[in-house]
């Protein structure tokens, strides 16, 4: 067993003990033998380094951090190793359960959340499926880790959006979508079994969330940028939607062609596919292609070019599936359910009576909820259908949301379906009259 040395009042010495475990796993550091018995891979490494590791019992029951008397909590999250050697999160680091009744009666300052999370040493350990969590190696050098004040304005916004929606009776219908970097993530055991929470506005009862912090956010943490200076210019009295609605001010109502001119930024061809987003992007940063926020945030950016009548050129796409893996999956670990969860920037592009593209308008947009329980409908019919028939498929006449069709490079982009065939690659689309109504009376 290690010798646990390190001065539990200072978060620096917390830190220090930690370096201890960098290229190691737990069950490398500690004889886990006896313990591996009683304990599954699906364990709380978090836990498990308190106990063993930092041979320190904290209070689970308490909103206090791990450390109190450092004011430090400890935070384990997974991560995924790229091709080019570099690592990206698996998944969104959750932060602590959100008690419906409690919230409403807190303040930002004092709430529970900060009073756990506002200094946090996070451990970063390399995600290999069907390794016990004790013998999963860490990567990265650990890391203090409090929010940048850039940041924080954003984070006590998005959590003051969750506190809004509970308080106006809507704890059910809260999505990762409805903020920027903190989402109130699903944490429950899914299915028709689940135990539901109350709510205090409303008799209707919601699924377990906690406050998270989204992965985009996490890859943020890991890449070394949460120093970075955004470019929206988001400030306590400035809010990011505002924040951007400045940025695309003076270029509203304007013909693509004069913003180009603006911005001294053309179209290379007439098969030029980035150009708008391109164009979009120098709106929003300059020269920059990517912005901070937005990335932190996962939001992800949307060019929409619609007619006169706000139709527009075509349906949302979003990743294909597998046939074969659809029929295995739940909604809530779906990819379908993780796109329409986001949120999204849409810069529409609208048609003059000239035929000309001019700059409409800008907006945040996230599905709302009674969209969001229609796109699983279709889901859950997509995944019935597929395993009796996958050549037989919801179409656009079939919901006024979502349907499924083909994207494929080609008819020869085929995979195996459950029947024994192959059938091309197809995927879940926002229907072209949908989005088109979205775009029309967003404000």
């Amino acid at each position: 067993m290690v010798q646990a040395t390190y001065d539990i009042t200072s978060p620096k010495s917390l830190l220090e003990f930690a370096r201890g475990l960098s290229g190691k796993s737990l069950a490398e550091v500690v004889d886990m033998k006896e313990i591996a018995e009683n304990v599954s891979n699906k364990g709380d490494l978090g836990n498990m380094i308190e106990k063993y590791y930092y041979q320190y019992q904290p209070d689970n029951t308490s909103h206090k951090p791990d450390f109190p008397e450092a004011g430090v909590e400890l935070k384990t999250t997974g991560v995924l190793k790229r091709s080019d050697g570099s690592y990206k999160a698996k998944e969104r680091l959750v932060l602590t359960m959100i008690n419906y009744m409690n919230l409403i009666e807190e303040r930002w300052d004092t709430s529970s959340l900060m009073e756990k999370c506002r200094l946090m040493l996070i451990l970063f350990y390399l995600y290999e499926k069907g390794i016990a969590v004790f013998d999963r190696r860490f990567v990265l050098h650990p890391l203090l880790f409090e929010f940048p004040l850039e940041d924080l304005e954003i984070i006590k916004r998005d959590w003051e959006t969750i506190q809004r929606k509970i308080e106006d009776g809507k704890a059910h219908e809260l999505s990762e979508g409805d903020t920027y970097y903190l989402g109130a993530c699903r944490k429950g055991s899914g299915g028709e079994n689940e135990t539901l929470k109350k709510q205090p506005f409303s008799d209707i009862l919601a699924k377990s969330r906690a406050f998270s912090l989204k992965p985009s956010y996490v890859n943020r943490i890991i890449e070394g940028h949460t120093s970075e200076v955004g470019v929206l210019d988001v400030t306590a009295e400035l809010t990011i939607e505002e924040a951007t609605q400045n940025k695309f001010k003076p270029y509203l109502g304007k013909t693509v062609e004069d913003i180009s001119t603006m911005l001294d930024f053309h179209k290379q061809s007439k098969n030029d596919k980035g150009f708008y987003r391109n164009l979009t992007m120098r709106i929003l940063g300059g020269t920059k292609l990517a912005v901070p926020e937005l990335e932190k945030a996962g939001v992800e950016l949307k060019t929409i070019r619609v007619n006169k009548d706000w139709m527009p050129a075509e349906a949302m796409s979003f990743p294909a599936f597998k046939y074969m893996d659809i029929v295995d999956e739940d909604w809530e670990e779906s990819s379908f359910f993780g796109k329409i969860e986001q949120k999204f920037l849409f810069v529409i592009f609208r048609e003059d009576g000239n035929g000309d593209l001019r700059l409409e308008k800008v907006n945040y947009w996230n599905m709302p909820y009674l969209d969001r329980e229609e796109a699983r409908r279709i889901w859950e019919d997509t995944k019935r259908r597929v395993a009796i028939d996958a050549s037989n498929l919801p179409r656009s006449t079939e919901s006024r949301v979502a349907h499924v069709r083909p994207k494929a490079k080609n008819s020869q982009d085929t995979i195996p379906t459950p029947q024994g065939t192959m059938l091309v690659k197809k995927c879940f689309w926002l229907n072209r009259s949908y989005i088109g109504d979205v775009v029309k009376t967003a404000i």
